[in-house]
């Protein structure tokens, strides 16, 4: 097969700012190869052709190519160049086999969650490392109920680097944010006590929260937040015992708290003595992401984070930092639910949550959501509609003459999917301020750009056809 791969020089240079020339090179090709640009038996490029191109020694290139086939990503041939040397387990590297090709391709705006571009690589690498410690595999191998101390060391310094200063005790790690979610229920809560949270929000919080007993209180969102007299009309009416919020970006409406909000909700929060649980799950761009409320406020304020937005959900990578009053309270719940936490998850995490590479893992998946956020905009835009862009998805309120459970179904008609407002309201919700004629447009749930580009015009194409057509049936 001919060569086919042609590498940027101002993604190498880029590249290039956070990692030496032949490891940023590594990250490259190795990306081209996860999204298929590079496929097996794939040829690279003769290695003085593309130290040419890109301004480095032809060692460079050896030094990159030989690394990539210590990883078992390609093969040199004598004589004849280096080849992409995959296994064909890699035809499921994107979430999809060779069969899915014989069905209708569907195009997922309605799963948040982050594409792959190379964490499968981090995690190939921290799984090659501890299969050579054995002395770290005896150490996940046995019980730690409050976690591995090397491990909450290391995340309690990542955590410093972002500005958020703690002590190693104040983390407690969960499997993901929604048993911290639950636990907080738990421990701050009775059956038929009141709690508080946003008119529209997570789901899994609607679920603990029902499990629990208690009784929720929709609070209307404003552009600057929680609307606070609603909010201290109920502290005075109901004494609740909490409340949830997910100030830095939203979840649904990426709306961000100010800072007189959040000062306000900690004056109140002290007033009327319930806590707060912060939720800090969704994906925040470096420029959008602010040093959480939890600093301001440890002794209020639950904070709860995971890496299911920025490597991968089904690591089940999550923490809660806990107010010192209520970290044994805290522990004794996650040993009631399943004893202890998995340890070995976070040993393999720990092994590359400092390295160069997530570092660039993830200059990769901010370069990518914010080339995607401009181009749905830019989309819905030409088309008149009015969007909010946070993170990993865009939300889209649509015209009053646009019903949003019809365009939806007709959406899905097409094989694209959505989440519409109405899945972000509890059952026994009160009055709103939010329309519901809305949708949550989740942009990861493509690993590659073209398939990305791809379901825009699907998503644009339907929007037109459901537009031109009169009196709508569903």
């Amino acid at each position: 097969m001919n060569t086919i791969l042609t590498v940027s020089k101002i993604e190498f240079d880029d590249a290039c700012l956070a990692l030496p020339k032949y490891k940023a090179l590594v990250l490259l090709i190795e990306q081209a190869i996860l999204a298929g640009t590079l496929q097996d038996q794939q040829k690279l490029p003769a290695q003085r052709l593309l130290a040419d191109q890109l301004n480095i020694t032809h060692g460079t290139v050896t030094r990159a190519y030989d690394v990539l086939e210590k990883k078992g990503l390609v093969s040199a041939k004598l004589g004849a160049g280096t080849y992409v040397s995959m296994p064909s387990s890699t035809h499921y590297l994107n979430g999809q086999s060779d069969q899915s090709t014989h069905a209708a391709k569907e195009y997922d705006f309605a799963s948040s969650m982050q594409p792959m571009l190379g964490q499968q690589m981090l995690m190939k690498s921290a799984l090659s490392e501890l299969a050579q410690d054995l002395n770290a595999i005896t150490q996940v191998m046995t019980y730690s109920p409050q976690g591995v101390a090397k491990h909450k060391q290391v995340f309690t310094d990542w955590l410093a680097s972002k500005k958020i200063k703690i002590e190693t005790n104040d983390i407690v790690f969960t499997q993901g944010a929604q048993q911290g979610i639950y636990t907080c229920l738990q421990i701050l809560t009775k059956e038929n006590d009141y709690i508080l949270h946003e008119e529209l929000a997570y789901p899994g919080f609607f679920r603990a929260v029902d499990v629990s007993r208690v009784k929720p209180l929709s609070v209307p969102i404003t552009p600057q937040g929680l609307d606070l007299k609603i909010l201290e009309g109920y502290c005075q009416q109901y004494k609740p015992k909490l409340l949830y919020i997910t100030p830095n970006m939203q979840n649904p409406t990426n709306i961000q708290y100010s800072p007189a909000q959040l000062e306000s909700i900690v004056t109140l929060s002290r007033k009327y003595d319930f806590y707060i649980v912060e939720d800090d799950v969704n994906y925040c761009l470096s420029e959008s992401w602010r040093v959480p409320l939890q600093q301001r406020a440890p002794d209020r304020v639950f904070y709860l984070s995971s890496l299911s937005k920025y490597v991968a959900g089904g690591l089940r990578v999550a923490y809660t930092i806990v107010p010192k009053l209520w970290q044994q309270a805290f522990n004794a719940n996650i040993h009631s639910q399943c004893w202890m936490v998995s340890t070995l998850n976070f040993e393999l995490v720990t092994r590359f949550l400092t390295s160069e590479r997530f570092t660039y893992n993830q200059s990769l998946l901010e370069s990518e959501m914010r080339y995607r956020q401009r181009a749905f905009k830019n989309m819905a835009e030409k088309q008149g509609l009015i969007v909010r862009c946070g993170g990993l998805n865009v939300w889209l309120s649509l015209p009053n003459h646009i019903n949003v459970n019809q365009f939806n179904a007709f959406l899905l008609s097409k094989n694209v999917k959505a989440r519409t407002a109405d899945l972000f309201r509890h059952s026994a919700s009160s009055p709103v301020s939010i329309s519901s004629n809305a949708l949550r447009i989740s942009l990861g749930g493509f690993n590659t750009r073209n398939d990305f580009e791809e379901g825009v015009t699907e998503f644009e194409s339907a929007l037109v056809q459901f537009n031109n057509q009169q009196d709508v049936v569903i």
